[in-house]
């Protein structure tokens, strides 16, 4: 996906088109007097990463109107509503699994407007015996002092993959949930955990398990904490659906 954030323009009333009496001049004028937002954009090397690879990020963003001051960026595939980390126009990350992470770049011109660039980062073909495609855990939510509220517990995962979810701590609805994919061969389709979306207090930890008959599955650890953003992790499976492992590169 090469979604990007296309650049607006306010104008101000009668720019359209000359009020009655207006000459040519004072219309052209009010034309010149538009203010354009920044385009955002970016580009990544190497374009196919496999997983732990260290991936450099530059900015490609513009501005004919106003220099570019500020930029941010979410490297923690965390959605759309996912917090930014403010940096330069280059940086770097890596990500443990190959599925496919979404990455934001937000800049932010002199005269204060702001626009957002995302692009999703395709994995190179991982080694066989992986699981593919490759699921993927969306977990959105709003985070408070106290606990997180999820708006959104799922999993994207291919057809016949079992999806087991366990929680520990305070607050879970239930100890654990159990879901199997459906959908076509070769997609991904979105199974939700809807239970769990609700507020949990921080010490919570969901563990959420992908697996699929013999081949390396999908791991993910989301930990709650106190007057900090949730910690994520996202790793491999081993074939047996209990082990977190590396991901084969």
């Amino acid at each position: 996906m090469a979604g990007l954030c296309v650049a607006l323009f306010a104008c101000g009333a009668g720019a359209a088109s000359p009020a009655s009496g207006e000459s040519p001049a004072a219309s052209a004028s009010a034309l010149y007097n538009l203010k354009a937002y920044p385009l955002a954009s970016f580009v990544w090397l190497p374009s196919s990463p496999h997983p732990g690879q260290v991936i450099s990020l530059v900015s490609t963003s513009s501005d004919h109107t106003s220099p570019i001051i500020e930029y941010a960026w979410d490297l923690a595939d965390n959605g759309p509503f996912g917090p930014f980390a403010a940096g330069g126009a280059a940086t770097s990350t890596t990500f443990p699994t190959p599925a496919e992470h979404q990455v934001r770049l937000r800049v932010t011109a002199a005269d204060h407007l702001s626009s957002t660039a995302v692009e999703t980062i395709r994995m190179s073909t991982p080694a066989p015996g992986v699981l593919l495609p490759f699921p993927v855990v969306r977990i959105l939510g709003r985070v408070y002092g106290t606990g997180v509220r999820l708006r959104e517990l799922g999993v994207k995962a291919p057809a016949g993959a079992r999806i087991t979810l366990s929680c520990q701590g305070a607050g879970c609805p239930a100890r654990s949930a159990a879901r199997l994919a459906a959908g076509g061969a070769g997609r991904l389709r979105l199974v939700r955990f809807r239970q769990f979306e609700r507020y949990l207090p921080a010490r919570a930890v969901v563990q959420i398990r992908v697996s699929k008959g013999s081949t390396i599955g999908a791991y993910t650890r989301f930990t709650v904490r106190r007057r900090k953003l949730p910690l994520r992790v996202d790793s491999c499976l081993a074939p047996t659906g209990v082990k977190p492992i590396a991901c084969p590169p």
